[in-house]
């Protein structure tokens, strides 16, 4: 009975409420299935040894982020060329990589297990969670999907991201967490303090401003189109479709009169200096029409100088954009040259750009300057940050082909409607295969496209100025107090266990 309650509590209940917190977030949305999920594994921690808190906190890890994030082996096998062992070990390694974030606070959980539990629900374990989201959004250029506020991006409580963004919403989620394991376990005092905050935040949550107080309109909208060209990865690159892809952009373009047409990310499967007549064409077009038009694009500079994932201003618009966060491992390879001769051994494709610079001046159109990201550039509020607050409107050009007929797209989506909430702007997404949306500046859908789906997206978007709380101070406060509460539960705890062997 007992080897039977302790797989049951340290490997079957764990799993179970770890792919049920994956179920908040998109394309799914049931938030409070995730709050479900991390208030069991706050009771899961309650009281047990650091080692049990690891294995614990490592086994939610596992089926969270087995289930949130399989689809990178469809990028790995089927388009990156990885021998199928090689794609399952790829993602098994990065599934253990993410656990290991919910397996540290696990194990601080259980070693700050003698403070009191109202300090440890209420302070501690959100502060090392907080600790842990951060570090993950950082550590290796940072992978950060899947962090817990963006399960809340449909919940009430929305006026809480563009005062302290993502971070600070799943710190939040912990709190309340804890709050209510109190209710259940703790002890009178502890039940107290857990039902004053349960009855209070409804009270401070309607006491928030909402999303439209942070910024404000700025000068007139302008008409955008958004365009879905929908070229599956598999024939992207194919020579036999190239000419299909220039004329359905072509004709793509020529058929809107917006005052912004944007394409998804390398929309031309080429670099820009061969396409170069094809360019110019559609330059000409734009111009003549008053149009500008953001075409994706590959630039390569010169000889001695690196591909860059660019995104260009053709027609009344002018400028460039270069990728400055990239992917590891996917755009550029952190690995030594003898790695870089050995994938080229094994046929695996890989790619190698150069990084753009941070101080890159802003494309605008009609005077309206626009924040560009690429890709997963927009994982990263402090990304969005660098172009705020002269940006009045967000575009985010992507092509999520690479993990086609997966949950990918919709949790993509999900992020970027998550950066126009904590920024106070609008964004443009086009993405290559889906999902194409044009998002207002509080993370509501106006409109979006279907997957697999050639469209056109129109609108007319109104720009805004000013900055939220979140964008003009950054995550530097939620750093510190990850830092410091993690820290000082640690020596506390110490100081409790030196006391009591005295």
């Amino acid at each position: 009975m007992k080897a039977l309650r302790i797989i049951g509590l340290d490997l079957l209940l764990p799993a179970v409420l770890g792919g049920l917190a994956t179920l908040g977030f998109a394309p799914f949305g049931y938030y409070g299935l995730t709050m479900i999920a991390v208030i069991g594994l706050v009771a899961l921690w309650w009281n047990v040894s650091a080692r049990r808190g690891a294995l614990r906190g490592f086994v939610f890890g596992l089926a969270h982020f087995g289930t949130g994030i399989y689809w990178t082996f469809v990028s790995t096998y089927y388009y990156g060329g990885a021998p199928l062992p090689m794609a399952i070990g790829l993602v098994c390694l990065l599934t253990v990589y993410m656990a290991c974030y919910p397996m540290l606070v696990g194990a601080f959980a259980g070693a700050t297990r003698t403070l009191p539990r109202t300090l440890w629900a209420l302070l501690f374990v959100p502060g090392a969670w907080l600790l842990g989201e951060l570090l993950r959004s950082w550590v290796l250029t940072g992978f950060p999907w899947l962090s817990l506020g963006y399960a809340l991006i449909d919940a009430p409580v929305t006026a809480l991201a563009p005062i302290g963004g993502v971070y600070f919403m799943g710190a939040l989620m912990m709190v309340g967490a804890g709050a209510i394991v109190l209710l259940f376990v703790g002890a009178l005092f502890a039940r107290a303090v857990a039902v004053l905050i349960i009855a209070l935040a409804p009270l401070g949550l309607w006491a928030l401003p909402a999303a439209a107080h942070w910024t404000r309109p700025s000068g007139e909208a302008i008409s955008v189109d958004v365009v879905q060209g929908n070229f599956p990865q598999q024939v992207k690159w194919d020579p036999n479709n190239f000419t299909t892809t220039l004329t359905r952009y072509r004709n793509l373009t020529e058929r809107s009169e917006a005052d912004l047409v944007v394409w998804p990310e390398v929309a031309i499967p080429a670099p820009a200096d061969q396409v170069q007549r094809y360019l110019d064409f559609i330059d000409n077009l734009a111009g003549k029409r008053g149009q500008t038009v953001l075409a994706g694009v590959l630039v390569h500079p010169g000889e001695d100088k690196p591909y860059y994932n660019a995104v260009l201003a053709l027609g009344t618009g002018h400028g460039r954009y270069y990728k400055r966060h990239l992917v590891p491992f996917g755009e550029y390879f952190p690995v030594p040259d003898f790695v870089m001769h050995w994938l080229d051994g094994i046929n695996m494709r890989y790619s190698s750009f150069g990084f753009g610079a941070d101080d890159q001046p802003l494309i605008s159109v009609d005077g309206v300057k626009l924040g560009l990201s690429i890709c997963f550039e927009d994982a990263f509020g402090y990304e969005i940050a660098k172009a705020l607050p002269q940006a009045g409107i967000l575009v985010n050009v992507t092509n999520d082909a690479w993990f086609a007929g997966t949950t990918a797209a919709d949790q993509h989506l999900e992020i970027a409607r998550m950066r126009a909430l904590e920024s106070g702007r609008p964004m443009l997404r086009a993405a290559n295969t889906g999902i194409s949306a044009i998002i207002d500046y509080d993370g509501r859908i106006r409109r979006r496209t279907e997957q697999f789906s050639v469209a056109n997206i129109d609108s007319h978007v109104q720009p805004r100025s000013g900055l939220t709380p979140y964008m003009r101070i950054g995550d530097w406060p939620l750093w510190l107090a990850g830092f410091l509460l993690t820290g000082l539960g640690l020596a506390a705890a110490w100081l409790l266990r030196r006391r009591a062997g005295r």
